[in-house]
């Protein structure tokens, strides 16, 4: 049993730096490309959060890289500086992915992002427990709660969206509201992106002490 948990942990730290690999390739390769409708990441996350939710969040600039959030509990959508204020089609796209959770009908993703997040917190601490005290099945407890984070971020994502139509339903108000320009040519960019928080969850709780 302990030899199938740790195949398990060790392909999900696998999936999990393949995923945040291919967000670090797309960062570079969109960060000086042009958002040709000229929006800062500011205003597309304005622009969305009004348009699905009839509390308008707060929008405020934070520092951290790939650490862009939606608390539920305070409503306030929080952006890194180059998300915030960024023009460039990196921005527009974290911007509208973050703002995307503001809908009503996706109170469960941030809800459980902040379950998954502390949960990975308490794999470390478990972690860190069982190497001092060199006693494996702590450590092992450690391991099934960072899959377990890991399995709550994926059904979070398989919540909206089963099939590529329901997927591409998701960014109808970019392509509609004209927030991310060519939204074509980033319409691929826009589904890997989704990806982001698989990517960074191994530090996502760091989001709820900042």
């Amino acid at each position: 049993m302990e030899l199938i948990i740790e195949i398990v942990f060790l392909l999900t730290l696998a999936f999990i730096a393949l995923s945040y690999i291919g967000i670090s390739i797309l960062y570079k390769n969109l960060k000086d490309e042009p958002n040709k409708s000229k929006l800062s990441g500011f205003e597309i996350a304005k622009i969305t959060s009004n348009k699905l939710s009839s509390e308008e969040p707060h929008i405020i600039k934070k520092k951290g890289r790939f650490l862009d959030h939606y608390n539920y509990e305070r409503n306030v959508i929080k952006l890194s500086e180059e998300a915030f204020d960024g023009t460039n089609i990196y921005a527009g796209i974290i911007a509208y992915t973050v703002a995307l959770e503001t809908d009503p009908k996706r109170k469960k993703a941030p809800i459980g992002h902040k379950i998954a997040s502390f949960l990975v917190m308490a794999s470390y601490i478990m972690i860190t427990i069982g190497a001092f005290l060199n006693n494996s099945n702590i450590i092992h407890f450690g391991f099934i709660l960072f899959i377990l984070a890991f399995i709550i971020e994926i059904y979070i994502m398989s919540i909206y969206g089963n099939t590529l139509e329901e997927i591409e339903k998701n960014y109808e108000i970019a392509k509609q509201e004209e927030l991310i320009l060519p939204f074509e040519d980033n319409k691929n960019n826009l589904i890997l992106i989704g990806l982001i928080n698989v990517a960074t969850l191994p530090y996502n709780f760091i989001n709820y002490f900042r």
